[in-house]
């Protein structure tokens, strides 16, 4: 019997806007993938899982371990995980989907091929950035480096008298080159918190949490 944490739930509610199904398989790291397969997300767990969950709606998962204050769940059975409150008394099943039909992170280790933006952006600054974007509706996240010197925006790249709103990025580690990196705000699916942010020039970047991370594709400058 393992008890779900709280801070687990708010991973799995986190992976569950990424996508709606997950398998979850033995250890104590948890992945998942988009169905397009441009946000890939892996999270360090306390809780140590002892067989594979595949779960087709993690939606209506979540939903039943609120059910409980403090959710045990018991995989000794082959094609249903049993979740409980603390002492037992009640209970419910949930049934076992067929993982091949979900969508699943690749099994070998994931690295960016190169490292040519580095930067840290700040829960305050990433939250900020979230707001700006849904008060103005802005579809872009954009990195723009202009000589030496480095900005984060949300803005409408597509529109040359979009609103916008920027922030200064005077640490950010990012070489003589000028550069345009974007991002689809709704693809931005990250917990709260403070990230350490490297960009390829390959089209992907890896935003590296507190015991989470988060690869992303950028979208074409185009």
């Amino acid at each position: 019997m393992t008890v779900i944490t709280r801070p687990t739930i708010e991973v799995l509610k986190n992976f569950c806007s990424i996508n709606k199904s997950i398998v979850i398989k033995p250890g104590n790291t948890i992945a998942t993938l988009s169905i397009n397969k441009n946000i890939l997300a892996i999270a360090k767990v306390e809780e140590q899982f002892d067989s594979q969950i595949s779960i087709y709606d993690l939606g209506v998962f979540l939903g039943g371990l609120s059910l409980f204050d403090s959710p045990k769940i018991d995989t000794s059975q082959s094609n249903y995980v049993t979740v409980s409150d603390e002492r037992g008394r009640s209970k419910t099943r949930f049934f076992y989907a067929d993982p091949d039909v979900i969508v699943q992170p690749p099994e070998k280790t994931i690295t960016l091929p190169s490292i040519d933006v580095d930067f840290a952006l700040s829960a305050d600054v990433l939250q900020q950035l979230q707001r700006a974007a849904a008060v103005y509706q802005l579809p872009d996240l954009c990195l723009y480096g202009h000589e030496g010197a480095a900005q984060i925006m949300v803005t409408d790249k597509k529109n040359d008298t979009s609103n916008s709103y920027s922030v200064e990025l005077p640490d950010a580690v990012i070489g003589d080159e000028e550069f345009c990196f974007c991002f689809k705000v709704e693809n931005l699916k990250l917990l709260p918190g403070s990230y350490h942010v490297m960009i390829s020039k390959q089209n992907v970047a890896e935003f590296r949490g507190d015991g989470i991370k988060y690869f992303i594709a950028l979208e074409p400058n185009n």
